[in-house]
């Protein structure tokens, strides 16, 4: 369950850098064709925390095709997760608690995640194939870095909590 729910976190850590991205820019249309020339993405959050898509050369066309891509997952992922762990709040905060409803409950949270998984999963490699073998690599480093920091991060904190302990 712990690599489900860090696969989960990654990924989602991931794709909703992108999507942020892509989201906050309202950069117009270059007027000219010499406007045109490859754009450097945007740091939302701050340094080196904008996922793997950020620090890319892209071009106005690939990123128009990228906000393109997230517009369209948004639009065909359901609120799902969102319904369900309320419904699992309602058999929590009752005066009687029903297992069966519970491992159904969490059956169905866990089904929507991995459907939302899915979605973005799809979503992250249209725009992945869209990238030149150039910015393919960039990206897989930047992947590699972020996954590094994580995994520093949880050591981190599995160390402090041994330490309280």
């Amino acid at each position: 369950m712990r690599k489900l729910t860090a696969l989960f976190v990654a990924s989602t850590l991931a794709l909703g850098s992108a999507s942020m991205a892509f989201a906050a820019d309202t950069t117009a249309a270059p007027a000219t064709a010499a406007d045109a020339a490859p754009m450097k993405m945007m740091h939302h959050k701050g340094e080196g925390k904008g996922g793997p898509f950020a620090g890319l050369n892209l071009t106005e066309q690939q990123r128009q095709q990228m906000r393109d891509i997230m517009k369209e997952s948004h639009q065909n992922r359901g609120a799902g997760v969102k319904e369900e762990r309320q419904a699992l709040h309602n058999l929590v905060a009752s005066d009687s608690f029903d297992e069966a409803k519970a491992k159904s409950q969490i059956d169905a949270i866990s089904k929507a995640q991995s459907e939302h998984m899915l979605e973005r999963a799809k979503a992250e490699n249209k725009m992945y194939n869209l990238l030149t073998p150039e910015q393919k690599k960039q990206y897989n480093e930047n992947y590699q870095k972020r996954e590094q920091k994580m995994m520093d991060h949880m050591n981190k904190m599995k160390s402090k909590m041994a330490t309280e302990q």
